[in-house]
């Protein structure tokens, strides 16, 4: 079951839902010790009241809060692909709702609707970036930038799973992220790495995750 797994990569879970979750008061109490706090401060779709603060005031004030987050993406100009970053902003706590029963007006973006960190290539065919890759036996020049390269085939990353640098392909966007992916190559991904990669958490944890997932996680 996709829970074990993530008890298995606990630390990376409480990163996630830490900066990512809209968490209640119920949870931060429930969850205190081992929440990640530097990241709930940075964390927008929490409904903070005076209360609220007022109870957590010392983990807040102890908290270093997150700098908003870059992401290369790739853009298509003039017919040619070209490398961008744009900053990540999510909407905040009250233009969010997760629950049915949250909506207050229609504006509101349900938070799984959010696409946190998406990467996209526009008309990007990965079986011929595949054949392009074999038929000229290349490799991937990452270097200390990986957002310069195309998105990497996931038969790429099986054939030559060996050699590759899992510590950039770890924060690197441009893969076809999903559960799936993440599970396959468990052994190869550096965990550090891989907890500041939103695409990750959108395509990997978010649709399965809610309140219930959380308590199986952390129970």
């Amino acid at each position: 079951m996709k829970e074990t797994f993530w008890k298995k990569h606990i630390s990376i879970f409480i990163v996630f839902i830490s900066e990512l979750y809209p968490l209640t008061k119920f949870q931060l109490l429930q969850y205190e010790e081992i929440l990640d706090w530097n990241r709930i401060r940075s964390n927008s779709f929490i409904r903070w009241d005076d209360n609220m603060r007022k109870i957590f005031a010392a983990r807040l004030r102890s908290a270093t809060e997150i700098p908003p987050r870059d992401v290369r993406i790739i853009s298509e100009e003039d017919g040619e692909l070209l490398p961008g970053v744009i900053t990540l902003g999510y909407p905040e706590a009250n233009d969010v709702y997760l629950r049915a029963e949250e909506q207050t007006n229609a504006e509101q973006i349900y938070w799984k609707d959010i696409g946190f960190g998406v990467y996209e290539v526009p008309e990007y065919n990965e079986n011929a970036v595949m054949l392009l890759l074999t038929k000229l036996n290349c490799t991937l020049n990452l270097g200390a930038d990986p957002f310069n390269s195309l998105p990497i085939p996931t038969k790429f990353l099986e054939e030559r799973k060996d050699t590759l640098q899992w510590d950039l392909l770890s924060s690197y966007w441009g893969l076809k992220w999903s559960f799936e992916l993440l599970k396959q190559f468990e052994q190869y991904w550096v965990w550090e790495e891989l907890q500041s990669n939103h695409t990750a958490f959108n395509y990997c944890l978010k649709d399965d995750l809610d309140d219930e997932f959380i308590e199986m996680a952390l129970g």
